[in-house]
């Protein structure tokens, strides 16, 4: 039987020990049966990501929490955006990851490079805009809905400016690994760059 909660706090886990994410932030959301689970506030920089089922909260179709801590995840508003803007989302991964981060520090798109990150195009970054913002969430929704048809087919990675990135996923486990192909897109794209020249033959 699916446990979401469990399912959060496994990806957590993983999110962690791979380094896409560090303890200055990040959160995971994912919908399931009408129903909104949210990691708890915090779990990076108080809980190095290590999570219980009681710290998960679970919110109802009216957005009210039904179950555990009150207090959302500061970043709340733009999971909460997304999942009432697209029926298609499922999940959604708001993460530091090292490589993506140098982009979102530039402010700058990342291109595909590799075959298996084609599918997901351009990955933009939003206009500047503070951290827990509701013109963040806005930014986000409005890349998305823009680009709806690649986030109904596959899924959608957006970048947040100085911030992070935020991944749009049909469920938790689609979320996930689109995260960790465009980290390790993000980390060919840059160390390519060092390559000397081909030399000529």
């Amino acid at each position: 039987m699916y446990d979401p909660k469990s399912h959060i706090i496994d990806i957590a886990t993983l999110i962690y020990s791979r380094f896409l994410s560090d303890s200055a932030g990040g959160n995971i959301s994912l919908r399931h049966e009408g129903r909104i689970y949210v990691s708890p506030r915090y779990m990076g920089s108080k809980y190095r990501y290590r999570i219980v089922p009681e710290q998960i909260s679970v919110l109802d179709a009216a957005l009210e929490v039904v179950e555990g801590p009150r207090e959302l995840s500061r970043e709340v508003r733009m999971h909460l955006a997304a999942y009432t803007h697209f029926p298609e989302v499922g999940s959604v991964i708001h993460a530091h990851p090292r490589w993506l981060m140098v982009y979102a520090a530039a402010g700058r798109t990342m291109k595909p490079v590799l075959e298996y990150t084609i599918k997901f195009g351009d990955v933009e970054c939003i206009p500047e805009a503070p951290a827990h913002s509701q013109d963040l969430a806005d930014g986000v929704v409005a890349v998305a809905a823009r680009r709806r048809a690649q986030l109904q087919q596959y899924a959608l990675g957006i970048l947040l400016p100085r911030h992070g990135i935020a991944v749009l996923g049909h469920d938790l486990d689609n979320a996930y690994d689109s995260l960790e192909r465009l980290e390790s897109n993000a980390r060919c794209a840059l160390l390519s760059r060092l390559l000397p020249p081909e030399e000529a033959t």
